[in-house]
């Protein structure tokens, strides 16, 4: 490998994407943040790599199948696929993302809920909270959400 003499030596490194980041709820309505924070797992956080594994597995697996359909002479017929299953299916691809998050309750008074997976289900599935579930896709695919922006790369 040669070195071009005057080459800029790009850092690499610093374009990585952070291992986690944390995302500041913001009103549906005013954008203001609102006090919530919320920890995602980054791309190459081990949360994240458990859920992108396990999803290539199922992937696999349909595909075997249906090969296999195809090879006995079987017809195939599409998955059929429910509006609800996929919103559920969605669902805990957000939440296989959060590592974690500052607690926060459903109603004035309320006791405080602290992060679980079953929690965080059913808050992002409720359909007046539709909002946090739009805010939590659009920060894990948005690529600024954990890489920082640099100077120098």
């Amino acid at each position: 490998m040669t070195n071009k003499a005057g080459a800029v030596l790009v850092n690499l490194g610093a374009l990585c994407a952070a291992n986690t980041a944390v995302m500041q709820v913001l009103h549906p309505v005013t954008n203001a943040p609102i006090g919530w924070e919320i920890t995602f797992a980054g791309p190459g956080h081990p949360k994240a790599i458990a859920w992108s594994n396990e999803a290539a597995r199922e992937a696999l697996l349909r595909d075997a199948q249906i090969e296999a359909q195809r090879l006995n002479g079987r017809e195939i017929k599409p998955e059929s696929r429910d509006v609800d299953v996929a919103r559920r299916n969605n669902t805990r691809w957000v939440v296989a993302r959060i590592v974690d998050w500052t607690p926060v309750t459903l109603e004035e008074g309320g006791s405080a809920i602290t992060f679980a997976e079953q929690t965080a289900t059913e808050i992002l599935l409720k359909p007046e909270l539709n909002w946090l579930y739009a805010q939590c896709l659009e920060f894990l695919n948005a690529k600024a959400s954990f890489i920082e922006a640099s100077a120098t790369a």
